[in-house]
């Protein structure tokens, strides 16, 4: 096998695994929505027990990019997606961790009657998986404007995890036998704020990847050249 077909190979297998990895961490959010909608506990144990594959893709996929960069010392674009693929799996392997923490919870929750009609969670879940959705599609199909528009929307779900703690807080004073579970739907609306945050992180590598800039560095950058003229 040749030095260019060898190193093609490695990048197609790259790739199959980022997407695999990507297609498990989707399903463990949506599947955790599922979840906590329907109080579906045995949902739940069967994601708290795929977050373990998904661990083990994210150490494949690590050994794969290193063995690429060692073997075939890969230039411009090719070395951009190797290093961005080492970013993303960190946000793809902490997504998947947090749909296994919001099982958990449904585990706890289990048997109880929630104390408000679900309404916002619902609502940031599905804006939440939408943006890792997107974000994924934005990187494999190096789509720069696709992944701007991932990261504007952040703010939507910033706002509804506002608006579920405003919720959850007045419960909590109105009915303080309530707080244990006001507190548990308090850590699920947190972990979705903290998926749509990865998926931001992973829409801003797939402009680095396009453009060969990280957004935050060409901030930084800005913000350096403004704070010298001043």
């Amino acid at each position: 096998m040749s030095a260019r077909i060898s190193f093609q190979h490695d990048m197609d297998e790259l790739h199959s695994e980022l997407i695999e990895m990507s297609a498990l961490a989707e399903q463990a959010i949506d599947d955790a929505l599922t979840a906590i909608r329907r109080q579906d506990v045995p949902l739940a144990r069967r994601i708290i027990e795929g977050d373990d594959k998904v661990d083990a893709l994210e150490k494949r996929i690590e050994q794969r990019c290193l063995l690429i960069l060692a073997r075939h010392q890969p230039l411009a674009g090719d070395l951009r997606m190797v290093g961005a693929a080492l970013k993303i799996i960190t946000d793809l392997e902490r997504i998947s961790d947090s749909a296994a923490d919001i099982a958990e919870l449904v585990t706890r929750l289990a048997g109880q009657q929630y104390i408000k009609p679900l309404e916002d969670i619902p609502q940031m879940a599905d804006m939440a998986i939408a943006m890792v959705h997107d974000a994924i599609a934005a990187f494999t199909r190096r789509d720069a404007a696709q992944a701007t528009a991932v990261c504007l929307r952040d703010d939507g779900v910033d706002a509804a995890f506002s608006r579920v703690l405003f919720d959850l807080t007045r419960v909590m004073r109105e009915l303080p036998e309530a707080a244990s579970q006001a507190i548990d739907l308090l850590f699920v609306a947190k972990y979705l704020e903290r998926i749509a945050d990865h998926a931001t992180n992973i829409a801003e590598w797939a402009i680095y990847l396009v453009k060969g800039v990280h957004p935050q560095d060409k901030e930084i950058h800005q913000a350096q050249e403004k704070h010298g003229e001043e």
